[in-house]
């Protein structure tokens, strides 16, 4: 997350963390101004099981065609999760900007001199 001192542009509300390093400040808008701005999710209500672990499932995100392989949120994230680990890579590099320690990345890089870490690489 990075830290700083903005205001939303629709409703002049104090923004104090960002997940991302704004290029351009004029148009920052709070959480709540882009949940505003969003169109409403279409829900699926039904009576479904999870996959893996039997559980009852009443609202989707999306209209299955397949049931065989529906999961509920908390498999889904846990699967997603263990997705997300299992394509890191492990090793000892140093960032090319700031010198610091990198022992994972998202990929196994073909210059490991050309390496960023992940807050040089935000900047």
């Amino acid at each position: 997350m990075v830290q700083g001192d903005w205001n939303c542009c629709e409703c002049n509300t104090d923004i104090k963390e960002l997940p991302f390093n704004p290029r351009n400040t004029d148009d920052l808008k709070c959480r709540e101004c882009m949940q505003k701005g969003r169109p409403e999710r279409e829900t699926f209500e039904g009576e479904w099981n999870c996959s893996k672990c039997n559980a009852d499932i009443t609202v989707l995100p999306f209209n299955p065609e397949d049931t065989s392989t529906i999961t509920c949120k908390e498999c889904y994230l846990k699967e997603k999760s263990e997705r997300r680990q299992s394509k890191m890579v492990e090793g000892e590099w140093t960032c090319k900007d700031c010198n610091g320690a990198i022992t994972s990345l998202p990929f196994n890089p073909r210059d490991p001199e050309s390496v960023a870490c992940r807050d040089c690489f935000a900047k």
